[in-house]
């Protein structure tokens, strides 16, 4: 079994946070929340948080947001018929129907282009929408405590990410791929 991570490994940037700035460019008063935004991104990106912290920050981040959310999924699909060109295609051709795609993007995201990954195996961010909460944050341990609880019985023969936020999928897999804008590298 394969296991992708989403982000800057199939696709090309962080889906979620080019969602928020589309949001922004369709309804303006969001603009306010830019700059929570490009923190969080920073400090995501460079492996500053830990899994409480970034809980915190994205429930706080998401609430405005999930305030309009019949707005926020209507724009889902124009999202993806403007990004998917942002999808990596070599990476598409790699995923077979029994691999799985772990993401820290919320599902109803990843749920918008879901056609095109070759697989339904997709372990992601969970929000209530309903509720306007965040139940699970598909993060670092988080990752594999998700994984190993559905799919507790499979080897990871190979694992493909841009992070060492995966650090523990590192560790659990045979083999594992750095994929920097779409170049992958083996360094397990």
């Amino acid at each position: 079994m394969k296991v992708f991570d989403f982000d800057n490994t199939i696709y090309n940037g962080e889906s979620f946070f080019d969602f928020g700035i589309f949001i922004i460019q369709k309804k303006k008063s969001f603009l306010f929340y830019l700059p929570i935004g490009i923190k969080m991104l920073f400090f995501y990106k460079f492996c500053k948080y830990d899994i409480d912290t970034y809980t915190k920050d994205l429930e706080r981040y998401m609430k405005p947001f999930l305030k309009h959310k019949e707005l926020f999924l209507s724009l889902v699909p124009e999202f993806w018929e403007k990004n998917a060109h942002k999808l990596y295609p070599h990476m598409l051709e790699k995923i077979k129907k029994d691999d799985v795609i772990v993401t820290a993007s919320p599902s109803f995201l990843i749920k918008g282009i879901e056609d095109v990954l070759n697989t339904k195996n997709v372990l992601a961010t969970e929000v209530n929408l309903q509720k306007g909460t965040l139940e699970y944050l598909n993060f670092q341990t988080n990752k594999v405590k998700i994984f190993q609880k559905k799919y507790s019985h499979k080897t990871i023969d190979e694992f493909y990410t841009d992070s060492y936020n995966d650090e523990p999928f590192m560790k659990i897999s045979k083999n594992v791929f750095l994929v920097k804008k779409g170049v992958c590298k083996k360094i397990k």
